[in-house]
């Protein structure tokens, strides 16, 4: 049935108000674009100082994040939709019910509106972010790796953590529980961004989730990383020479990997290659660790939540700590060091957050799109 003047009218006026508040919500959302604005700066002077840091393609490198973070985006997004038709909406017809509520979600303008800024200041971070990982030891040379492994040793009563861990984990179904788990942190990450990006009424919560994920990462992965410069158990051999104390836990690894798949190993490789290369996805360093301030992060954001959700990501965090020890990606001090810097930067992260959301501008915005989809 073809559309009346006065259907078109109103489409034409609701594309209007849909633009309209998506770009007051651009400029309410000029935190989370400054943090990242600023971090890339930040960058870019330290290249007038410093001849030997590399940015590749900067065009195309901000190209493949954006085509590579949307399709995650919208798998997150999928995945977490479909929770709701199977554990809240109870369908009988998923793949129907999946449907509907995605398009719901992509339609729905405050879900949009709200959440379009977020993911586009997250592209600008993690932009930003790339280029500082593959250029640590452009700014500070490999250089605490040996003592990181003294730490370790001294902290464990003479012992290196991953040898505390061979009873338990040293075998093949131990090891391959801990590797779907490490992976598994890239997942829930993103369906972090997306649920407190898009689905998440805006307020306090969200805006210390954001602002504590933009200071760990840069704070603690970009600046830390530079100060702290360490390849990682791993690569100590590559890094300190000789055979190394981690070598039986990385043959053990290899050998597991060859009865099923243990994709650290060849993760681990692939890395190295390109670092070796130059390469600016090439980015490799040790301390401190951000799948464990992350994981520690997604604890204390959902502490006051569901009860079910908190114990669960415990679990993931505890698993994440373990895992990075055992599959020789950081020394235990990288997970310690890690975890402190999250916890002072999450307190940190509160009056910052309470101070923006105190504006009446940003009180006013959040009213006007608090709908929940």
């Amino acid at each position: 049935m073809a559309m009346t003047g006065i259907d078109v009218l109103a489409t034409e006026n609701r594309a209007s108000r849909f633009g309209f508040r998506l770009r007051e919500s651009f400029r309410l959302h000029g935190l989370f674009f400054a943090l990242p604005l600023f971090y890339l700066l930040a960058f870019k002077v330290a290249g007038i100082f410093n001849s030997n840091l590399i940015d590749g393609d900067p065009f195309w490198m901000f190209i493949s994040i954006m085509f590579f973070s949307t399709l995650v985006a919208l798998l997150a997004m999928v995945i977490m939709q479909f929770y709701f038709v199977a554990a809240v909406d109870r369908s009988e017809k998923p793949i129907s019910g999946l449907y509907r509520r995605m398009v719901s979600v992509l339609r729905h303008h405050d879900t949009m509106v709200r959440g379009i800024p977020m993911f586009l200041a997250l592209l600008i971070f993690m932009y930003a972010f790339t280029f500082f990982k593959a250029n640590v030891t452009n700014f500070i040379p490999f250089a605490w790796d040996v003592t990181f492994d003294r730490w370790d040793r001294v902290l464990h009563f003479g012992t290196r953590p991953w040898e505390w861990l061979q009873p338990v984990f040293g075998n093949v179904v131990g090891t391959l529980i801990l590797n779907v788990n490490y992976n598994l942190w890239f997942m829930v990450m993103q369906l972090f961004w997306i649920y407190f990006g898009f689905i998440h009424k805006p307020g306090l919560d969200r805006t210390r989730f954001y602002v504590s994920f933009f200071f760990t990462w840069s704070i603690g992965g970009s600046l830390m990383a530079i100060l702290f410069s360490s390849a990682g158990p791993c690569y100590y051999h590559l890094v300190v020479g000789g055979i190394g104390p981690y070598q039986p836990l990385m043959q053990q690894l290899r050998d597991f990997n060859a009865i099923v798949p243990i994709w650290a190993v060849d993760t681990q490789a692939m890395l190295w290659g390109l670092h070796s290369n130059g390469s600016i996805m090439g980015g490799v360093t040790a301390m401190p660790s951000m799948h464990n301030a992350t994981a520690l992060l997604f604890v204390l954001t959902t502490w006051n939540m569901s009860k079910r959700l908190r114990n669960l990501l415990i679990v993931h965090m505890i698993l994440i700590f373990l895992g990075s020890v055992h599959l020789g990606w950081h020394y235990a001090v990288d997970a310690y060091f890690a975890w402190a810097i999250t916890l002072v930067l999450w307190v940190a992260a509160h009056h910052i957050a309470k101070r923006w959301e105190a504006q009446p501008k940003i009180q006013s915005f959040n009213a006007q799109c608090s709908s929940n989809i």
